[in-house]
């Protein structure tokens, strides 16, 4: 038994020796043949140790770099004079046209004065990128050739971080092997030597690669490496006194501007606000004890809120009832409800027709005696909604228009110069980060588009707000202070998001007082802006005898009622689709609890009792419930950069300049 398990052991081991045998045979790296390197270029890799990786590129790739030197010149007014000489082995019959290098744009520095030596180039913008494409696309390049880029890097000082010297030395995206690299950084004279960091790798490394030789006499330091990988950049982060910088650019010069621009555009709102001033007249809001005359609770509807909403239309089943154009029969189910046609309208605005012709087809006495199910009649209503709607709005323009056309046009405007105040914030703090590099048209273009859901989302608020602030006399006092309430805290979160979103694009660059002046700006908006528009004549007088009629259906005594229901036996039919749109039904039912009020023709109840409470809720909830139904289902629509230092922290590639390039 033990030989048995000695020849196992002895088994498995030879097994495990030819197995490191064959992969070892199997997975030996390729490294280039000298007899495939031209006979021109053969010296050169064997004047660097190491270059095996190099010359595998060279082979394999059809092109390597020998050296990428680099000598950058740091300017009192925190510009970088940048020269980078590289020099490329191409092999033959690789089909290479030369170079590119891409230097990344971004909203920190500008990049000036680039000029190209060794061969024809092109250069172009693209993805947020300078392309240096040098070579000819006619004509292929073999052996060594040496190529020189000139460039200024003019930084632009930032409000809200420490101003370092952060440059990159070496690219992080050279797509290939570097066999040396020589650079020199000249430092201005009384440039503090302290706190100096590198960091060199693949983008975002910390560590280190290469020697760094600092020269006391000329304040410059020296870099040198050899054999970096491709993808390897090398970045220097050098700690700068405060204010040490004279003359630089800066793009703090937007941030008055924008302030400037905000004031200008509250003062034209106010000169407005002003030009119409003397227009404005008192509502006098008469007790009146039946609606304005030839008004409709639709119109009532319209006019209270400048919307015509569900309610408006399903109070014309109401107003039909009244006026004993249908009739309302209740069955032992709420569902079971139907309308018959008891007579064709008379006199009555388009609307009214419309409504009546959904329901039973047509507007002559063939009509008449048809019934329909509430269900049924709700899908039909549905289907003529968006019509109905319309022809109530049509009928208050011209002179019976809710605001005079002059004030109404001032308005816009000054709605559009409110909304050049948020196109102006967004498009300077733009221009402070990476978004925008220039003030050409395509990137004006660009922050407009940008802009427009900012814009549009601040019109349609301020509208919001302003209806609840105007109407909330012709609502319930608890809900219109609720609404005002509710507006004013979407109102508010919404300039809390836009200044989060200035805070994100700025780039660093937006000092503290331009967020509350955004605030201020705002917030001021609205009250310059609702006071611009005034009633027109009718409307004024028109909302007045709303808003009494209204405080009476709320408020009226029973000793009042008495005497207008012996006037009016139907004076309790009369009123109730106007205190529906008013959302005073159960008030206005309420106040008749202990009055007698005689049987309508237009109201059938299948219980024997009499027309009650309970009896009003029950058919309002049917109603709606089927109307609501059959218009949602008709109209589903319907329904209520570049990386700035800070505290001495870095990377490789996060310096101004950098980039990247390779063979083409």
């Amino acid at each position: 038994m033990r030989d048995v398990i000695q020849r196992r052991k002895l088994h498995i081991c030879l097994v495990a020796i030819l197995t490191l045998l064959v992969t070892a045979l199997t997975v030996s790296p390729v490294f280039a043949d000298d007899e495939e390197i031209d006979d021109s270029i053969k010296g050169i890799f064997e004047q660097y140790e190491n270059s095996g990786a190099a010359k595998n590129e060279y082979v394999f790739d059809g092109a390597t770099t020998r050296y990428f030197n680099v000598e950058i010149k740091v300017n009192k007014d925190y510009s970088y004079e940048i020269t980078e000489t590289i020099d490329v082995l191409f092999k033959s019959g690789k089909l290479k046209h030369g170079i590119t290098r891409n230097i990344p744009l971004a909203g920190n520095y500008r990049i000036k004065d680039i000029s190209v030596e060794g061969d024809n180039y092109d250069i172009s913008k693209d993805k947020g990128n300078l392309n240096i494409k040098i070579g000819d696309p006619y004509r292929y390049v073999t052996g060594e050739k040496v190529y020189k880029i000139k460039y200024k890097i003019e930084n632009y000082l930032q409000s809200n971080v420490e101003n370092h010297l952060y440059v990159d030395i070496i690219p992080t995206n050279w797509q290939m092997k570097i066999m040396s690299s020589n650079a020199t950084v000249k430092l201005p004279e009384d440039f503090p030597y302290t706190g100096m960091k590198n960091y060199t790798g693949k983008y975002g490394s910390t560590e280190q690669y290469g020697t760094w030789e600092y020269d006391k006499n000329s304040n410059t330091l020296n870099y040198n490496a050899t054999m970096i990988p491709s993808n390897y950049g090398v970045t220097l982060l050098a700690n700068t006194p405060k204010n040490y910088w004279v003359g630089a650019h800066s793009k703090g010069w937007s941030n008055p501007i924008n302030v400037l621009i905000l004031s200008l555009c509250i003062i034209f709102i106010l000169l407005l606000r002003l030009k119409n001033s003397n227009k404005s007249k008192d509502i006098v809001s008469p007790v009146t004890f039946n609606p304005p005359d030839e008004i409709t609770p639709a119109e009532i509807g319209y006019l209270v809120d400048e919307v015509v909403d569900r309610e408006d239309v399903v109070s014309l089943y109401l107003y039909l009832a009244s006026k004993g154009y249908i009739k309302i029969e209740e069955g032992e189910d709420k569902n079971d409800t139907t309308i018959t046609s008891m007579k064709v309208p008379e006199n009555e605005p388009a609307y009214v027709n419309d409504f009546y012709k959904a329901l039973f087809e047509s507007l002559d006495n063939k009509s008449i005696g048809r019934k329909f199910n509430i269900e049924d009649a709700g899908k039909e209503i549905g289907k003529s909604y968006n019509k109905i709607r319309a022809n109530i709005e049509r009928r208050f323009e011209g002179e019976k228009a809710v605001y005079s056309e002059k004030s109404e046009r001032l308005e816009k405007s000054a709605v559009k110069i409110g909304c050049i105040g948020f196109f102006a914030t967004s498009l300077l703090s733009a221009y402070r980060s990476s978004i925008v590099l220039d003030f050409d048209v395509l990137s004006i273009i660009g922050i407009l588009l940008f802009s427009i859901p900012v814009m549009a989302v601040w019109a349609f608020l301020f509208k919001y707000l302003r209806k609840k602030i105007i109407y909330s006399k012709s609502k319930n006092v608890a809900k219109g202070t609720a609404g005002i309430v509710l507006s004013g805290i979407i109102y508010l979160a919404f300039l809390i998001g836009f200044n989060v979103l200035i805070y994100f694009t700025g780039n660093n660059d937006t000092p503290i007082y331009i967020y509350p002046a955004i605030m201020i700006y705002a917030l001021i908006l609205p009250f310059l802006i609702i006071g611009i528009r005034k009633r027109s004549d009718y409307n004024r007088k028109i909302y007045g005898e709303i808003l009494g009629f209204r405080n009476f259906i709320e408020t009226a005594e029973v000793d009042k009622i008495n005497e207008l229901v012996e006037e009016n036996p139907s004076y309790f039919y009369d009123i109730l689709p106007y205190a529906y749109v008013f959302k005073l039904t159960d008030k206005w039912v309420k106040k008749f609890e202990n009055i007698k009020m005689p049987e309508h023709s237009s109201y059938t109840s299948h219980k024997t009792d009499a027309f009650d409470y309970m009896w009003v809720n029950m058919m309002m909830n049917s109603i709606e419930n089927s109307t609501y139904s059959g218009i949602s289902a008709a109209s589903p629509d319907i329904g209520g950069g570049g990386f700035s230092s800070s505290g001495g922290g870095g990377f490789s590639g996060g310096g101004a300049g950098g980039g990247g390039g390779g063979a083409w």
